[in-house]
C-alpha cells in the first residue's frame, strides 16, 4: 500500500475514533444531568403536520420517530393520553429512558420550570401513582402555530421543507382547540416557529393569550428581527419572556446565515430592550462555520451588559467540530458563567447510526405493548 494512502487510512481511523469519543462523551454527560426526563408527565409540543394537521409528541427531540409522535386532526387534548403518551410513561415508571438513544437533549441553563414541574402536586402524585393515564392536562405546551419565517438560514433544522415552509401551517381550528382546552390549565405557553413575530397565526395566538390570560407565562422563540414592529414596550407590558438567537456580531457574519441584512435591527431591539431594563430575555449565539469567527465577540458582548444571560450553542448538523474552541470559550469566560452558558449539541454520524438502529427495536416494542 502506499504510503500516501496509509495516511490517508489513518488519518480516517482517528476521525471515526473522534467522533465516537464524542459519542462517548456525550453519554458521560447525560450520566450528570440532574434529573431522568419526565417530560411526558408534564410537556406536550405541538408543530404543523402539512394540511394543517398538528404533530403533538412528548418532546422535540423525539418528535419525528413514528412511536413517539400523534398526528392530530381534531381534538388535540386527547394526543395527552394517546397510546404515545402513555407508552413512554409505562417506560419512564420501569425505569427504562431507552427511547431517547442518541437524542440530542439540552437542559434550560437558567430557568429551571422542568425540575420546579417535579414537584407539582399533580406531577409528583402521578408518577409517585405510576398513572399512564393522568387526569390533568400538560403543565407546559410549545406550540408552533407556524413554520413561516423571514429568514433562510443555511443551517435551519427545517432545511428539508425548506421550500414548503408556507405549507406548514396549523389550521385555525386546531389553534382554537389549543386555546380552549390546553391553555388555559397549562403554567408556561412556549409559542415557537418559523418566527412567531412573521406568523400570523403565532402573533394572533401570542395577542390573544397575553388578552385572555394577563397572568400566564408565556415566552416566545425569536430572531429578534420584528420585535420593534411588534411593539418593545407591548413586550414589557405584557412581561414576554423572550429567547432571541443571533447568527452573528457583524452585518456580514449574519447575511452570510441568514441571507438577511439584520444585524442592525436585531441588536437595535436587544438594546432598546436593556435600556428600559427588560431582564425577561436571554440571548442565544448559533455557532456555525459561518459565524466562528464572531464567538469571541458574543461572549464579549455578554460580559458587557450585566443584566443580559446569553448561550452559545453550536449548529446540530455540525457536530462537535467546535467543541474545543466553546471549552476555551467558556473557560475563559468562567468569570460571568452565572450568566454565559454553553449548550454541546451534535447529531454526529454515529449519533445518527444509533438512533436508526435502535428506532426499528423501540417502534417493535412500542407496537407489541401499546
Amino acid at each position: 500500500m502506499k504510503k500516501e494512502n496509509i495516511t490517508l487510512a489513518v488519518e480516517k481511523a482517528k476521525f471515526y475514533l473522534r467522533d465516537w469519543q464524542v459519542l462517548c462523551r456525550e453519554c458521560a454527560y447525560d450520566k450528570e444531568k440532574p434529573a431522568r426526563c419526565y417530560r411526558s408527565f408534564y410537556s406536550m409540543t405541538i408543530t404543523p403536520a402539512g394540511a394543517g394537521y398538528a404533530l403533538a409528541t412528548t418532546c422535540w427531540n423525539n418528535m419525528f420517530y413514528p412511536e413517539n409522535k400523534v398526528i392530530v386532526r381534531e381534538d388535540i387534548k386527547s394526543a395527552w393520553n394517546s397510546p404515545q403518551f402513555k407508552f413512554q410513561r409505562r417506560l419512564i415508571l420501569k425505569g427504562d429512558w431507552s427511547f431517547c438513544k442518541g437524542a440530542c437533549c439540552i437542559i434550560e441553563p437558567f430557568f429551571h420550570y422542568e425540575n420546579k414541574l417535579l414537584e407539582n402536586p399533580d406531577v409528583k402524585s402521578a408518577i409517585t401513582d405510576k398513572k399512564e393515564v393522568l387526569p390533568y392536562g400538560p403543565k407546559v405546551i410549545v406550540v408552533s402555530p407556524s413554520h413561516a419565517c423571514n429568514n433562510e438560514c443555511y443551517c435551519c433544522y427545517y432545511v428539508f421543507m425548506k421550500n414548503r415552509r408556507e405549507q406548514y401551517r396549523l389550521k385555525d381550528s386546531l389553534i382554537k382547540e389549543i386555546e380552549e382546552t390546553l391553555i388555559p390549565s397549562a403554567e408556561n405557553v412556549i409559542i415557537s416557529g418559523g418566527e412567531p413575530f412573521f406568523a400570523k397565526e403565532s402573533i394572533g395566538l401570542i395577542n390573544r393569550i397575553v388578552s385572555n390570560h394577563p397572568d400566564k407565562k408565556i415566552a416566545v422563540n425569536t430572531n429578534g428581527t420584528l420585535l420593534h414592529e411588534y411593539g418593545l414596550d407591548k413586550i414589557i407590558r405584557n412581561n414576554i419572556f423572550l429567547t432571541i438567537t443571533v447568527y452573528g456580531m457583524e452585518a456580514k457574519t449574519y447575511e452570510a446565515v441568514t441571507k438577511r441584512n439584520s444585524r442592525d435591527i436585531v441588536f437595535g431591539n436587544i438594546q432598546g430592550l436593556i435600556e428600559r431594563g427588560y431582564e425577561k430575555m436571554q440571548v442565544i449565539f448559533l455557532l456555525s462555520e459561518r459565524s466562528v469567527k464572531d464567538s469571541d465577540k458574543f461572549c464579549e458582548f455578554i460580559a458587557r451588559n450585566d443584566s443580559l444571560k446569553g448561550i452559545v450553542r453550536n449548529n446540530w448538523y455540525e457536530g462537535a467540530k467546535y467543541w474545543e474552541l466553546m471549552r476555551k470559550l467558556e473557560e475563559k469566560y468562567t468569570g460571568i458563567s452565572s450568566r454565559l452558558k454553553f449548550q454541546y449539541q451534535n447529531v454526529s454520524l454515529p449519533r445518527a447510526i444509533c438512533r436508526r438502529l435502535y428506532n426499528p427495536i423501540h417502534t417493535l416494542r412500542y407496537l407489541l405493548r401499546k
